[in-house]
């Protein structure tokens, strides 16, 4: 299953930001809820198929789920483990292939709506060290690292597919590999980084503000529609901008509704473009669009008050979606929320 996925230039953004907040978001993992004693059992029990109980099957599903100690589980998690429990022994023959097969074969069996999650979990147990776990929000954290470090990766809001298996894999791969290039003593492993990619992809989840109700129309000749509601001006000066010295607010604000964002991380840095660790962020949003020179930072404290006087926005702390980290930063006030 293993490729690579990450050229290593990309890999070593990508382990820069995740060291940032690493031990942060790792701390937040439940073991309560997934008690780490029963996953290594289950780990043990799984390597001999044969051994795999109609115990231990229910103990799988409910700890892939967070379903341990609950006194009532979900109607549709109870017929899948019942299912899986009577399919077993006829399983058993068929999950000793090549590993794409192994995923099939359950996948087949589990049917339903949405097999995918149970399936790459039972394979990961039969074989650990080459399949990993997978969710939703392991697979959000990565696609929002490739997507950081690659222009035009391709975004999923879910994983469904093997391919989507495979690419988590090697993605964990690259990540561990140049990780060790930069400190082989705090290099995590396959567990570690697990938890923190799930706490990272919750966060971001949480902190990713709803799509707005009516898409924005295209401002009629190349201006702005949104007013300020004030009638104020909203032309704001860029102190090292170069011979472009102004930009429109509304332009902002334009920026934020069609990305789906109703904040953005202030982000100023004295860095080059390239160097820059917050591709989210105002002052790179400033520097491609409104500088002569990219490599000189845009975002200073005076562009962000002449912003906030615009009564566009306002001040405050967000969650970086880059850093993982509260950053000071700005977002648009609601009456201008669309």
């Amino acid at each position: 299953m293993r490729t690579i996925l990450l050229t290593e230039e990309e890999a070593d953004v990508v382990v820069e930001l995740m060291r940032q907040c690493f031990e942060e978001h790792v701390a937040k993992y439940n073991e309560q809820k997934y008690p780490p004693r029963i996953y290594e059992d289950l780990r043990r029990v799984f390597g001999l198929v044969s051994q795999v109980s109609v115990g231990d099957i229910r103990t799988a599903v409910l700890w892939k789920f967070g379903h341990l100690g609950k006194k009532r589980i979900p109607r549709h998690h109870e017929r899948l483990i019942w299912s899986l429990q009577r399919q077993w022994p006829a399983l058993c023959p068929s999950l000793s292939g090549p590993t794409v097969e192994v995923f099939t074969n359950l996948k087949n069996a589990i049917g339903g709506r949405d097999p995918f999650i149970t399936s790459a979990f039972f394979v990961h147990l039969l074989r650990p060290r080459e399949v990993p776990i997978i969710d939703q929000h392991n697979f959000r954290a990565m696609n929002h690292y490739c997507a950081t470090v690659r222009a035009g990766w391709r975004l999923k809001s879910k994983p469904r597919t093997y391919e989507d298996l495979a690419t988590l894999s090697s993605f964990l791969s690259d990540v561990r590999s140049r990780w060790a290039a930069v400190d082989q003593s705090t290099v995590p492993d396959e567990r570690r980084l697990d938890r923190f990619l799930m706490m990272y992809g919750k966060a971001l989840k949480a902190h990713k503000p709803p799509p707005p109700r009516v898409p924005p129309k295209p401002p009629p000749h190349g201006r702005s529609e949104t007013r300020n509601p004030n009638d104020s001006g909203t032309r704001i000066r860029l102190p090292f901008g170069g011979s472009k010295h102004y930009f429109d607010a509304n332009d902002l604000v334009r920026h934020l509704i069609e990305s789906g964002r109703n904040h953005i991380i202030q982000g100023q840095t004295n860095c080059g473009l390239s160097a820059h660790r917050k591709p989210h962020s105002l002052d790179i949003w400033l520097r491609r669009n409104f500088a002569d020179n990219p490599d000189t930072k845009q975002a200073v404290n005076e562009v962000v008050n002449q912003l906030v006087s615009t009564g566009l926005f306002e001040e405050g702390t967000f969650l970086c979606p880059d850093s993982g980290r509260m950053c000071k930063g700005i977002q648009l006030v609601s009456n201008v929320r669309r």
